[in-house]
């Protein structure tokens, strides 16, 4: 026999359950389905997406809320139900509950009650976090297949200007940032029996890692892995990128155990041109792979000569415009400080990387060259004694002089 107060809360459960179906079916949206909950538990209520942009907030009339759950939720502790509980002040506790369709994490429903929350508030949040869940993937499907498209015909090199892609850009509701940086990963290692939720793991450590509050970071599948189209407006755009990248493997290795991440960075490139850096980050993965193997994430510039000798077909104008971005620092320091880095190189390359006889040919005692070598390395961010960077160097020096 059923007592009274569990009918009651089922009776309340199943009332909200058909009140939030209404709202969905009448239309209501995202800000609709929080208010109805908001109203329901007393407390605020915030939706975001799987990026952590804002998409509502109710019920935060003279309650203080933050304009983002991340950082609370980093510190907080997981139930078995996916629900995060977090501390807010004055010894209250929050909870976040997952948005999901399937595997896929569309965003997050976090409460900020005034007092614990009731069974049944719980429960309603659930909920609510269906419905959200359903919401999300009706808007993400009318958008998601015209995003897209927009996204395929620019790395299909379909614009035939900057102005034409972006106003289809924002005829699709798409923020074009002036210029991109791709990043490549892909794992190897992966279980079978877990690859489909590692591969989501992965998709969401990356974008983590390579998060940007300036536009939106554009996922291209590819194969076993990703590739990460990151907005670089500013140069320091450009090198946080490289940098995030370059710590992916090291931050995957705690979630993804027994995988491998290999991956490679592009150059800069306008958005009119983002095929270019996608096709560089892809090359450069590739190279990595082969040459340098799992567990590094390496840009197409530290490369140096290799994607040139893996395209096999370059001209002499682009040998020649390798060399000279090689050389440029080490020639733009000799101009400003009257100095012999570039004469030194050479030389010490032409004796056999005798520093004895180097010296001897540039009459200045050995230590002079040891120190000028030493200048080279930090100036050139090459490694002499590595045999990769090394080879770079001496295929710049010996293009340099061919031109000179």
């Amino acid at each position: 026999m059923v007592d009274t107060a569990t009918a009651t809360t089922t009776e309340a459960v199943l009332i909200f359950s058909e009140e939030l179906t209404r709202i969905a079916c009448s239309g209501g949206g995202i800000k609709a389905l929080a208010t109805h909950l908001a109203q329901h538990i007393e407390a605020a209520v915030l939706v975001e997406d799987a990026e952590w942009r804002h998409l509502a907030l109710s019920g935060a009339t003279g309650r203080t809320v933050p304009a983002s759950a991340r950082d609370l939720l980093g510190k907080g502790h997981t139930t078995a139900s996916g629900a995060m509980h977090f501390s807010l002040p004055g010894n209250r506790e929050g909870i976040a509950f997952p948005i999901r369709a399937g595997d896929s994490l569309l965003g997050r429903l976090s409460i900020f009650p005034d007092q614990t929350l009731r069974e049944t508030d719980s429960a309603f949040a659930r909920l609510a976090a269906t419905s959200l869940a359903i919401e999300l993937s009706r808007e993400q499907g009318g958008n998601k297949n015209r995003r897209k498209s927009f996204w395929d015909r620019l790395l299909a090199r379909a614009y035939e200007d900057p102005i034409e892609a972006k106003d289809d850009a924002t005829s699709r509701g798409i923020t074009l940032a002036s210029g991109y940086v791709a990043v490549a990963i892909e794992a190897e290692g992966l279980d079978e029996n877990s690859a489909t939720s590692k591969h989501a793991d992965l998709r969401r450590i990356c974008l983590e890692a390579l998060r940007s509050s300036s536009a939106e970071i554009v996922v291209v599948e590819r194969g076993s892995g990703f590739v990460f189209l990151c907005p670089a407006p500013l140069e320091v755009d450009v090198a946080n990128t490289r940098t995030a990248a370059g710590l992916i493997p090291r931050i995957a290795s705690k979630t993804l155990v027994g995988a491998k991440l290999v991956g490679g960075v592009g150059r800069y490139a306008d958005a009119i041109d983002a095929a270019r850096t996608v096709e560089e980050a892809r090359e450069a993965m590739f190279i990595t792979r082969r040459l340098f193997g799992i567990g590094r994430v390496i840009t197409h510039e530290e490369l140096g000569i290799y994607p040139f000798i893996l395209r096999g077909a370059s001209s002499r104008e682009d040998w020649h415009r390798l060399s000279e971005h090689i050389l440029e620092k080490l020639r733009s320091y000799d101009a400003k400080h009257q100095t012999e880095l570039i004469r030194t190189l050479a030389l010490y390359f032409t004796v056999g990387q005798n520093v004895k006889t180097a010296a001897a040919e540039l009459n200045v005692h050995r230590h002079t060259v040891f120190y000028r070598l030493r200048q080279i390395a930090e100036i050139s961010g090459l490694n002499l004694d590595s045999p990769h960077d090394q080879l770079t160097l001496r295929a710049a020096i010996a293009i340099d002089t061919l031109y000179a």
